[in-house]
């Protein structure tokens, strides 16, 4: 069903989604800029540890959901071109309060934020799009998709190769995460074999990862109330709040 529409339809709509997001990054930052600190100047039998680790699997959720939504959003967007701009341009207010938090100083060459990987992934999709109307020569031939199923391959991994090189935070595979969701989004099976590789990549640390797939396989294909702005300047100032924290602490 159409994300405008208001009838209720079981399951959860983008914002709800967006929420689970919200809070699991939140948890996630928490962990790494209060709990960390406290845990390794500690006793290790403390507890913290534990407490740490649980944070951060907790916050392993955040990514797929976000990239899940980007590429709803990407297909219901009124203007692509303002979607990526605003990954752009908060891509670069939440450098500073992102590196406070990971490196503990202004700049920090090593990683970069979350929508650097976004915007990335965004533009990956877009010329996946286009190639794909390209594709279209007659009643018969179909798209370029269909004509070569492994054909958006190169394309994709050459968006992830673009987040790997801007040192985005999940890098190369989230790219391919969501340009995953885009190619099979009317192919259910196929998609989600494509997630779970995608992100089953990510390393053992990242396993927790794929708890985020039966909440996005809840999506009702409704946005809910917006949040606006507010769900993308949520990123910088929670980061800037937790630093706040940590320096008073």
């Amino acid at each position: 069903m159409e994300g405008h529409s208001r009838k209720r339809v079981p399951g959860l709509t983008g914002t709800g989604l967006k929420v689970i997001a919200m809070v699991s990054m939140a948890v996630d930052h928490t962990a790494v800029a209060l709990v960390w600190p406290a845990a390794s100047a500690g006793p290790a039998e403390s507890g913290l540890y534990f407490l740490y680790w649980v944070m951060r699997a907790a916050g392993r959720l955040a990514f797929p959901i976000y990239g899940f939504l980007l590429v709803q959003g990407f297909l219901h967007t009124s203007s692509r071109k303002r979607y990526l701009g605003r990954l752009c341009a908060f891509a670069l207010i939440s450098e500073v309060p992102f590196d406070l938090i990971i490196a503990g100083r202004v700049f920090d060459p090593g990683v970069q934020n979350v929508f650097f990987t976004l915007a990335a992934a965004m533009g990956t999709i877009w010329v996946l799009e286009r190639l794909e109307e390209r594709g279209h020569t007659g009643d018969t031939a179909g798209t370029l998709a269909e004509k070569c199923s492994f054909a958006w391959l190169p394309i994709a991994a050459a968006g992830g190769l673009a987040a790997w090189l801007l040192r985005g935070d999940y890098g190369f595979l989230g790219v391919m995460f969501a340009a995953v969701v885009w190619r099979f989004r009317g192919e259910p099976e196929k998609r989600l074999a494509g997630e779970l590789v995608s992100l089953g990549l990510l390393g053992v640390g990242n396993l927790p990862c794929l708890l985020a797939i039966p909440l996005t396989e809840k999506y009702n294909g409704q946005r809910g109330p917006r949040l606006g702005l507010w769900a993308y300047w949520f990123y910088p100032l929670h980061l800037l709040v937790l630093k706040g924290l940590q320096m008073v602490i």
